[in-house]
C-alpha cells in the first residue's frame, strides 16, 4: 500500500506532537499546581492512536485507551482541550467538552469508570450507524487487560451477528496494572487469535511501526466503511513506564524496558522518513519549534481554566441517558 507523502508527514507531526503533549502533561503534573490528580504516562505508545486517528473522518466514532486520550488532538480537538480534559478543567466556554473527553459531536462517547465496560457504548454507536445507513465507522481501542472482560466478548458476538461497522482494537502495551498481559492474562501467543472465535477477520501488527499500523487499521476501517462488518486488531507496543507515575515496577524483569526503548516509535519513524527523503533536518527543526510553542501555549491556557463543575458533569450524564 502506497501511503501519500502528505499523510506520512501529517502522522509524523502528530506523533511528535503527541510526545510533546505527553511531556507537557508530566511537567504540569510534577509542578503540583495543575490539578491533574494522577498521570498514566503513554510515552512510546503514540504510534497506535495516531495511526488510528489518521484513518478516521470527523464524523466517525473513536475510543482510545485512557492512557492515550490526549492524542485526540489528531481528530481535530484543540490541544488546549486535550490538556484541560486531563486536568478536569472546563473548556466549554471555548466550545470544548463540558466533561472529560465526552464530546458526542466529535465522535467521543467517553469512558466508563471500570475497565472494559466501554465496548457496549461504542457498539451502540455502530448500531446507530447501521440504522441510519451512513458510511461512518467506529473504532474501539482497549487496553490488553480490558480484553478479558465480559462486555468486550459480548460486544464482539453481537457485532459479528449484526455485521456492524466497528473495529475492535487491543492496544497491547504488555502490562496491566502490575501483571504481564502475556504471561498472566491472555495465555495465548497471538492475541489476535481471539477474534477467530467470533468469526472476525483481523491480525496483529507492530504497534511501534507507524506506517505498518496505519496500513493495517486502514484495511479494516475500509472494510467496515464498505459494509464488510467488524474486525479485531492487536497493536503490539510497550508500556515504558509504570502504571502511574510513582509505580516502582517490581514486577518488570530487569532490562526489559531498556530493550523496548530501542523500538521507540518517534526516532524510528523519523529515521524512516529521512531515509525515504520525505523528512529533512530543516523540516524537523521547524516542526519542533512550532509544536513547542503551540503546546506551551495550550498548557498555559488549559491550566488557567476553572475546574469542571458538578453541574456540568451532571448535565453530561443526563445527555448520555
Amino acid at each position: 500500500m502506497a501511503v501519500p507523502n502528505e499523510k506520512l508527514l501529517e502522522m509524523y507531526r502528530n506523533v511528535l506532537t503527541a510526545r510533546r503533549v505527553g511531556e507537557k502533561l508530566y511537567e504540569l503534573f510534577s509542578s503540583g499546581k495543575s490539578g491533574i490528580p494522577w498521570l498514566h504516562r503513554g510515552i512510546g505508545e503514540e504510534a497506535i492512536p495516531i495511526a488510528v486517528l489518521a484513518n478516521l473522518r470527523k464524523d466517525d466514532y473513536v475510543k482510545l485507551t485512557f492512557r492515550m486520550d490526549y492524542c485526540l488532538f489528531a481528530k481535530g480537538i484543540e490541544i488546549r482541550d486535550c490538556i484541560a480534559s486531563e486536568a478536569y478543567k472546563d473548556s466549554s466556554q471555548f466550545g470544548g467538552p463540558r466533561s472529560r473527553f465526552f464530546w458526542p459531536e466529535k465522535g467521543m462517547l467517553g469512558h466508563t469508570g471500570a475497565g472494559g465496560e466501554d465496548p457496549p457504548i461504542y457498539l451502540g454507536a455502530a448500531v446507530s450507524i447501521k440504522y441510519k445507513k451512513t458510511d461512518q465507522v467506529v473504532v474501539c481501542v482497549m487496553g490488553d487487560g480490558f480484553g478479558n472482560r465480559g462486555p468486550m466478548h459480548e460486544s464482539m458476538v453481537m457485532a459479528a451477528s449484526w455485521k456492524l461497522p466497528i473495529v475492535f482494537m487491543i492496544h497491547n502495551n504488555q502490562y496491566g496494572m502490575n501483571i504481564s498481559a502475556r504471561r498472566d492474562g491472555w495465555m495465548v501467543n497471538d492475541l489476535a487469535d481471539r477474534g477467530k472465535g467470533y468469526g472476525l477477520p483481523g491480525e496483529s501488527v507492530d504497534g511501534n511501526d507507524v506506517i505498518a499500523t496505519y496500513e493495517v487499521v486502514k484495511k479494516y476501517v475500509d472494510l467496515a466503511r464498505n459494509g464488510g462488518g467488524p474486525s479485531f486488531i492487536v497493536g503490539e507496543t510497550y508500556r515504558l513506564g509504570g502504571h502511574t507515575v510513582g509505580d516502582t515496577q517490581p514486577y518488570r524483569p530487569k532490562g526489559e524496558a531498556e530493550e523496548w526503548w530501542k523500538l521507540d516509535p518517534l526516532p524510528r519513524y523519523q529515521k524512516t522518513l529521512m531515509d525515504m527523503g520525505i523528512l529533512t533536518k530543516e523540516m524537523d527543526d521547524r516542526f519542533e519549534a512550532e509544536i513547542k510553542a503551540e503546546v506551551d501555549k495550550a498548557g498555559e491556557d488549559a491550566i488557567a481554566l476553572p475546574f469542571a463543575s458538578l453541574e456540568n458533569h451532571l448535565k453530561t450524564a443526563i445527555d448520555v441517558v
